[in-house]
């Protein structure tokens, strides 16, 4: 697949994996809109990356905000044919101590402002008669428990993977999807707090947390597998081996609980969704 003369959107195109598909997406010719809260970092990078690359302010939490970004987009540029919905961020805290307001930012970019920028997109797509791929940021936390300590990520990670699931088989034949999880990568997400009303993390942790980060994965590395597992059409597209793990222990619980909870003689095997919706519908306008 080649991207050269292709339209990108990244949001979260300010910095970490956003900036680095930005880049790599410029350096094979494609033009990028690098959409992100703050505007000067978005702005910086579309500088960085030459007359290609535009930077826009754009919180993803507002659907407001993501539909006009994608009215923007398509009069920019005409059609687009590449999205990455990347903006995430991430608050620590033990569940039994998170906060509502720390649930409603996590929850409202992570996987609320990953619907609202996939769903204007696709929509816009679809009306131009499909065509296009759109690829969600979801994380290792997507494929299962990777640790404790930071679960309302890990539940809106999981919520991605799920969403992305639906939205390939619904946009089926229309518009390709594809789910990046990423294990640690070097990104600045441990300081995503600041841009929301949330209670500041103590410098130590926010330490703690940086170091930790410096440790993980080039985004570069990232966006380049990221790219070519896109253009396979893959719909899973994972970076860190290591990963597999979480997904293996998930996998083994779900199969010893179908090998030991429901019946095993067949009784509860033989009904589709569809078809008993039908026939309920059927029923209902017959009476």
């Amino acid at each position: 697949m080649t991207y050269a003369d292709q339209a990108a959107v990244i949001t979260g195109g300010g910095s970490g994996i956003g900036a680095a598909l930005g880049k790599c997406l410029v350096e094979r010719g494609a033009y990028v809109i690098l959409a992100d809260i703050d505007s000067d970092a978005a702005k910086g990078v579309a500088a960085d990356l030459g007359p290609r690359a535009h930077g826009v302010q754009c919180d993803v939490s507002d659907m407001a905000a993501v539909d006009a970004l994608a009215e923007a987009s398509w009069v920019r540029h005409g059609r687009i044919d590449l999205v990455f919905a990347n903006a995430g961020i991430g608050l620590n805290a033990p569940l039994l101590k998170a906060t509502l307001a720390q649930y409603e930012a996590t929850l409202g970019v992570n996987l609320r402002g990953v619907w609202l920028t996939a769903a204007a997109f696709a929509r816009h797509m679809v009306q131009d008669g499909g065509g296009g791929h759109i690829c969600l940021t979801g994380s290792e936390h997507s494929l299962g428990m990777q640790h404790t300590g930071n679960g309302l990520y890990t539940a809106s990670k999981h919520a991605v993977l799920g969403l992305g699931d639906v939205l390939r088989h619904e946009l089926a034949g229309q518009v390709n999807v594809s789910v990046l999880c990423p294990g640690l990568v070097q990104t600045g997400i441990v300081d995503g707090y600041r841009h929301f009303d949330v209670p500041h993390p103590p410098e130590d942790r926010l330490a703690v947390g940086r170091a930790v980060m410096a440790e993980g994965l080039d985004p570069e590395i990232v966006a380049r597998e990221t790219l070519a597992a896109m253009a396979r059409k893959a719909f899973l597209i994972v970076t860190h081996p290591m990963a597999r793990k979480a997904a293996e222990t998930r996998w083994q619980e779900i199969d010893t609980a179908f090998a030991t909870q429901p019946p095993q003689d067949g009784s509860r095997d033989a009904y589709e969704v569809d078809e008993v919706v039908a026939r309920v519908l059927a029923a209902r306008d017959s009476g």
